[in-house]
């Protein structure tokens, strides 16, 4: 009796170790979400060639927008599109003029701007330790010298676990929407 009951168990280990990366990849994959909205101006027909990416994010969400502007550089690059990539603080003293002349110095076909609009905290079931697990972002994408938007999109992401894997997913949707309005091939 004795010997099926560890032999039930040994079974039982065995089972639950083949099972177990399965069920761990699917936890994890299942608590990460991204999405995407966009709208872009009909009359505007160029693709990005060399882009000039400038963030503006509060500093709960620096790590998760680093992320997603490395991602979204290697992504660009993998194209063959030169992209340089410009974080301002939230407490910057740089003026408007400042970062338009780093922009013209670069001298980009166009300039995104992503802009955080929300963060989401997680707390704990006391109300403390918030830890930041998702953000909404406005994107614009502007030709240079221009005030009006050429394309816009608002993105979401969020992540129960890893940051880096939603910045990952959010950079796929984004990218994957930008070659549906055609910006890129």
């Amino acid at each position: 009796m004795i010997s099926f009951i560890n032999e039930s168990h040994t079974v039982s280990l065995q089972y639950m170790k083949k099972i177990f990366p399965f069920v761990l990849l699917l936890l994890l994959t299942s608590c990460v979400s991204s999405n995407i909205r966009s709208n872009k101006s009909p009359d505007f027909n160029e693709k990005i060639a060399k882009l000039f990416v400038l963030g503006k994010v509060v500093d709960n969400a620096k790590f998760f927008y680093g992320s997603l502007a490395t991602n979204f550089v290697a992504s660009l690059k993998e194209r063959g599109i030169e992209v340089k990539t410009y974080y301002v603080d939230p407490l910057s003293l740089e003026s408007d003029e400042d970062i338009a002349k780093r922009i013209e110095i670069y001298n980009p076909n166009l300039v995104m701007i992503i802009s955080q609009t929300e963060s989401r905290v997680t707390t704990d079931g006391f109300g403390f330790k918030g830890e930041v697990t998702g953000g909404t972002f406005d994107i614009k994408i502007f030709q240079p010298n221009s005030k009006n938007p050429v394309w816009r999109a608002n993105l979401t992401a969020d992540s129960t676990l890893n940051l880096k894997d939603a910045a990952k997913r959010a950079n796929k949707r984004l990218v994957e929407k930008l070659i549906e309005d055609g910006l890129l091939e």
